[in-house]
């Protein structure tokens, strides 16, 4: 797999433009990181790129093109389909595993610094220390915006840390601070190399738990019926940005989708069911939102789409990426029962 910039090179063109493709859905990353905005591409990225862009030549809008070639798109999801069938066996397996070691050996391995503990905002991503030290920033999709410092190198969410390191999902990030900002460089979370640099201010040094740096939406919201949304929805798929839905292209498996139904009542009540031991969660829902859809003190938007004359819900999804680093990583889409 290759970085953004190694693929725009192979082309000739921008990343802007690569990056604009993925939002049209006309191109999928082989593999994104959430938490670092990384993006890989692969073998089959790059065949799909040479056909968008022969298209192009032909005169084809991108929107003709999205919906072209449907055997090269099948083949595409269906790898797709078996790289996350691994990824999410290996999240459950993980899960099984008890974390009372992990924590006893962060905790004799912790060394204090004083000037890290606090809250740090993100100034901006460099692609080198040089860079940053002299306030040149670029476009990036790194996604962790506040970054918040535990006294003890308390782990929350991605994050912990020790005297000089931060780790990222696990990923060691040297840091170094200068007079009242950090500098932490990000290492590519593959292969583990140094490209790019986080600046960071410090905005206060306070000790921080873990409850208080949570986002919490404002979910104490007044009803307002949506004729249009209320019966039951059953969940089809999932998808990274909004842009990539498409009724004949589904990128997850029915089998892996964790949210099985949404019921909506003209009262606003909402009656949401897992897969896992079909349970049950109840709710409130006003007109384009739904509250405390997976996590307390969230506020889901929903929009409704039609393709074909059939009727697609499609919900943010906000786990605890949202909670601590105000990430949506992907929205369900769920189909009317009639």
């Amino acid at each position: 797999m290759i970085k953004i910039g190694d693929f725009a090179n192979l082309f000739n063109v921008s990343i802007k433009t690569v990056r604009y493709y993925e939002k049209m859905g006309l191109i999928v990353p082989k593999y994104v990181d959430i938490y670092t905005g990384y993006r890989y591409f692969d073998e089959e990225n790059i065949k799909i790129m040479q056909e968008i862009l022969a298209l192009k030549k032909l005169g084809f809008t991108l929107e003709e093109i999205h919906n072209f070639d449907k055997v090269i798109i099948k083949d595409k999801i269906k790898d797709l389909k078996k790289e996350l069938n691994n990824i999410e066996n290996k999240i459950a397996n993980l899960e099984k595993f008890s974390l009372k070691g992990k924590e006893v050996l962060k905790l004799s391995e912790f060394v204090n610094d004083e000037k890290a503990v606090g809250k740090w905002s993100l100034l901006g991503v460099s692609e080198n220390i040089n860079l940053a030290k002299e306030e040149k920033y670029m476009e990036d999709d790194y996604n962790i915006k506040d970054l918040y410092l535990l006294p003890n190198g308390k782990e929350y969410w991605i994050i912990h840390w020790t005297k000089g390191i931060i780790y990222i999902n696990e990923v060691s990030c040297p840091y170094e601070i200068v007079d009242n900002k950090m500098y932490i460089t990000i290492k590519d979370p593959i292969n583990k190399e140094e490209s790019k640099v986080a600046t960071y201010y410090n905005v206060d040094r306070e000790e921080y738990d873990i409850e208080s740096i949570k986002y919490k939406d404002d979910t104490n919201i007044e009803f307002e019926e949506d004729k249009e949304v209320v019966g039951i929805w059953n969940s089809i798929d999932f998808v990274n940005n909004l842009n990539s839905f498409n009724p004949e292209k589904l990128q997850s498996s029915k089998e892996n989708l964790s949210l099985d139904k949404i019921i909506f009542e003209q009262s606003g009540e909402v009656h949401i069911r897992y897969k896992e031991n079909n349970y049950m969660r109840d709710s409130k829902y006003t007109k384009g939102y739904i509250s405390n859809l997976i996590l307390p003190d969230t506020l889901c938007k929903y929009d409704i789409q039609t393709f074909n004359n059939k009727k697609y819900l499609i919900v943010e999804w906000k786990s605890g990426d949202y909670v601590f680093g105000k990430v949506i990583n992907g929205y369900y889409v769920l189909e009317k029962q009639e």
